[in-house]
């Protein structure tokens, strides 16, 4: 007899620190992490587990911090 599948518990999604919106596994998505801005995706990497983070659509970190999102 086989063992039935186990699913690992699911966290909360990740929000927007800024609309409070669902950030998507494939969106891009800004990264604020000690006064660094680093843009990524779920989908690419999990997020730092770290300390104080603030986590962005694009869109909304432009909205809130006049530089835009790193890398442009």
């Amino acid at each position: 007899m086989s063992e039935p599948l186990r699913r690992e518990s699911v966290s909360e999604p990740l929000r927007c620190s800024h609309c409070g919106d669902v950030i998507g596994v494939y969106e891009p998505l800004i990264e604020l992490a000690g006064g660094r801005a680093r843009e990524t995706s779920l989908a690419a990497e999990a997020p730092s587990a770290g300390g104080e983070s603030g986590f962005y659509h694009r869109a909304c970190y432009r909205r809130g911090h006049s530089a835009g999102p790193p890398g442009e």
